[in-house]
């Protein structure tokens, strides 16, 4: 069954849902400290935790425990050489941030934006084909293969935008919030928007590639070389199970270190050479920090 849509609300593309059909959208309310204005957009700070787990629920799963389900949407590249290399710890900030998705849609990668809240690509959450949300959603932040430094959280709710429901895939993004909060323990990214232009700027993009060994952090880094009001494109190297990872400044001071530009979500198609993301636009940035805010789990 397609998601509800409130009449309200329904002129834009970015207008929210939920998984549960929950509409708090307009009673969020985030705290001043959420948002800062710059000179040209907004931004989000980050936080780097505490690096050390404690205090969360927690669990620690068994690899046999966990069923590999490739994505069957080709969303990324090698472009040219493989450029990738493996993160090789992936307790460090911001590598624990990065979250590996499984779910009933297949195997994804994500971000923690705040400390229950993952940013995501909306087809890691919601199948626009068949008109249904993802199942059985869980993420392990920092995996490193069969090592769960930071154990394993299930999801509580999920959100998309009806322009991803409709297919549109200058949408796709979504969020995950988590059932615990352990990005207080992990960290999280801060992110930001601006209208201008971000050619040229060097990003990192870092996520759980489906052609490596299972639940490994495979990274690389290159310069924006277009940017669109809704897509940013990039010759970074990605596969299948990248979809959702973050294309991030390495230390932007105002975001208190990595700063989140776009969420990866396809390959090269229409012709392009490059890969490409969805840029956290004014509306995307407005509706990430709603999420993060959105009502907690009781």
């Amino acid at each position: 069954m397609p998601p509800k849509v409130y009449a309200a609300e329904s002129q834009s593309p970015h207008t929210p849902i939920a998984s549960d059909d929950s509409n708090y959208f307009s009673d969020v309310n985030p705290p001043k400290d959420a948002i800062i204005k710059e000179k040209n957009g907004f931004l989000s700070p980050g936080f780097s935790g505490s690096g050390t787990p404690g205090g969360q629920k927690l669990q620690t799963p068994k690899t046999s425990q966990i069923k590999h389900i490739d994505s069957p949407i080709d969303t990324s590249d090698i472009i040219g050489v493989d450029d990738r290399l493996r993160v090789s710890d992936t307790t460090l900030y911001p590598y624990r941030a990065i979250v590996h998705i499984q779910s009933s849609l297949g195997t994804c990668s994500g971000w923690l934006i705040g400390p229950s809240t993952i940013a995501t690509a909306g087809h890691c959450v919601y199948d626009d084909i068949n008109n249904v949300w993802a199942s059985g959603v869980t993420v392990y932040p920092g995996r490193d293969g069969n090592k769960f430094p930071y154990g394993s959280v299930p999801a509580y709710r999920l959100f998309t935008v009806t322009g991803w429901t409709e297919g549109n895939r200058e949408y796709d993004y979504g969020a995950i919030q988590l059932s615990e909060p352990v990005g207080n323990t992990t960290g999280y990214f801060g992110f930001r928007s601006t209208p201008a232009s971000l050619n040229d700027i060097i990003v990192n993009l870092s996520g759980y590639p489906s052609d490596k060994p299972s639940g490994t952090q495979w990274q690389h880094s290159n310069r924006i070389v277009q940017s669109e009001d809704r897509q940013l494109f990039y010759p970074i190297d990605t596969f299948r199970g990248q979809s959702g990872s973050p294309v991030y400044e390495f230390n932007n001071p105002d975001c208190a270190g990595p700063c989140g530009l776009a969420i990866h979500a396809y390959g090269r198609y229409g012709g392009s050479s490059f890969n490409r993301g969805t840029r956290i636009n004014s509306d995307v940035f407005d509706n990430l920090v709603t999420w993060i805010n959105y009502p907690e789990p009781e």
